[in-house]
Order: C-alpha cells, then structure tokens, then sequence
C-alpha cells in the first residue's frame, strides 16, 4: 500500500465582516456600497504595503437567518499576521446606514 500525500497552496483567511442581513433584492445595493466603503481602508492598506489581498464574499444561514461574510485571504503568513496586526481580530457585524459602512455592533 502506497500512501500518497499532496501538498495544497495555502491560503490565510481573515474574517472581516459577519452581519445578518435583510435578504430583501430591495437591500443589496446598500449592501453592496456598505462592503465597498468597509474595505476602502484595507484597499488602501494593500497598496500601502505593496501586497495582494484578495476578498471573498459568501453567504451563510446561521440561526435562521441570512449572514453576509467578507473574508479577506493571503499568499503569505507574513502579510496576513501584519494584516491582524493592523486590523484586529473582531469581525464587523453591523451596518450604519447613515454612514454606509459596516461597524463593530
């Protein structure tokens, strides 16, 4: 018997925003400009630094209720722990439509 073992790229995931929200069509370009405005900082923060970090977002149905999440993934452990660093730990889950971002609730 012979065991084979295969090594995957890996990929660093930090989340960023985990927010029950209104799965309403009439919602989704608030939620959209929401998360567009929420991640201007980690743009600017990526061109800063001069590193690539992409953002994934998905859907979940946790509690009976729709959850918006926005992760960001990196290449490097390096980057993605200066990423921590910089941001912190806490996802938001929150949105401030007055201000049209996502915050800490």
């Amino acid at each position: 018997m012979v065991l084979l073992c295969t090594t995957k790229d890996v990929m660093y995931k930090h989340r960023i925003i985990e927010c029950n929200v209104n799965d309403s069509s009439d919602w989704d370009w608030i939620y959209d400009e929401a998360v567009q405005n929420t991640l201007a900082n980690y743009f600017k923060w990526a061109e800063e630094n001069d590193t690539d970090v992409n953002f994934e977002k998905s859907w979940g149905d946790v509690s009976y209720s729709l959850t918006m999440h926005v992760d960001a993934k990196f290449d490097d452990k390096d980057t993605y722990a200066l990423f921590k660093l910089s941001f912190g730990n806490t996802p938001y889950n929150k949105l401030d439509t007055k201000t049209m971002e996502f915050t800490h609730g």
